[in-house]
């Protein structure tokens, strides 16, 4: 498989990665509980960051195509952002020697709010 380029993996944070429980403003999906990874969302991202022709494993080293975008509110400084990184990096740190089980790569974070979309 060779890996295509020029792809970017989009993505919103809560109820695509993580579900919310419903919980106002992160978003309204109850069906598992607060910031619970939806199964198999994590090999979803890593597939799609390979490719249909890409290699069956992730080379080391290789930097990700997988970008966030999160609507959150600005708080002070980078409180925000610092709180997803945390969050992306206890996600990696769950896989395997081989990169499976976890999240693949330190994604990307695209940080904006709503009244910045207007």
């Amino acid at each position: 498989r060779k890996q295509k380029a020029w792809r970017k993996v989009l993505s919103d944070v809560d109820d695509t990665l993580t579900c919310s429980a419903g919980s106002y403003p992160a978003g309204i999906d109850k069906r598992y509980g607060k910031k619970v990874v939806y199964p198999g969302v994590l090999a979803f991202y890593r597939e799609l960051d390979l490719g249909a022709t890409g290699p069956e494993e992730w080379p080391e080293g290789t930097v990700g195509n997988l970008v966030f975008l999160s609507a959150r509110p600005h708080i002070y400084k980078d409180v925000s952002e610092k709180r997803n990184f945390a969050k992306f990096e206890k996600l990696i740190a769950r896989g395997g020697a081989d990169g499976r089980g976890g999240m693949h790569t330190v994604p990307s974070l695209l940080a904006g709010d709503v009244a910045s979309g207007r």
